[in-house]
């Protein structure tokens, strides 16, 4: 009896299933909405005309800038690529460029705020990245605290720091002093031999 239940069960199965529609391959099916129609492409005249020519740009490198870039050509002016010839702290000039350097090079005390903050700073006469080696201690201020560099243009100690940026600039003042200014506030600093 379960073989016959089981027959019949897949018989009705099968009839039922050859009436549906929702299953692929089986019946008719018909569309519930409509196709669309393709509209066809309008036909019309076409019309042709030469493409004018591209307009001139006032920036970018064409042919004529660019040899121009590099071709090698006389300054207009001329440009002093090294500082001023170097002095000693009278003003005297002297014969070996280095002498200035090496009778600055030593230990400085460096003052800010009308001497009230002081802190040591050092001037070597070894090459540095960017100019003669320096440092500040850390009790300095920032701009001066990054000097690594130093170098003497004119009658000033110019002070530098890491990227050779100048921080400071200091005229003699005599009896071992230089006063000057930073760059970055225009600060009033000393430098007394110490």
């Amino acid at each position: 009896m379960s073989v016959k239940t089981t027959l019949a069960v897949t018989v009705a199965a099968l009839l039922l299933g050859g009436c549906s529609t929702t299953l692929d391959g089986f019946g008719s099916q018909q569309a519930a909405v409509e196709p669309s129609q393709i509209t066809p492409a309008p036909s019309g005249s076409v019309e042709s005309s030469a493409v004018p020519p591209p307009a001139t740009t006032t920036y970018g490198a064409g042919a004529a800038t660019a040899a121009a870039a590099v071709t090698p050509r006389a300054p207009e002016t001329p440009v002093a690529l090294s500082p001023p010839q170097a002095t000693a702290p009278g003003g005297v000039a002297y014969a070996e460029p280095g002498a200035a350097r090496t009778q600055l090079a030593g230990a400085w005390k460096f003052g800010w705020d009308n001497g009230q903050k002081t802190c040591k700073v050092t001037l070597s006469t070894d090459r540095g990245m960017t100019g003669f080696a320096a440092n500040a201690d850390v009790d300095c201020p920032n701009d001066i605290f990054m000097t690594k560099a130093w170098d003497v243009w004119g009658d000033d100690i110019v002070l530098q720091n890491h990227l050779g940026k100048v921080t400071a600039r200091l005229k003699p003042m005599g009896n071992g002093q230089f006063d000057g200014t930073t760059t970055a506030d225009g600060t009033h600093i000393t430098l007394i031999r110490g």
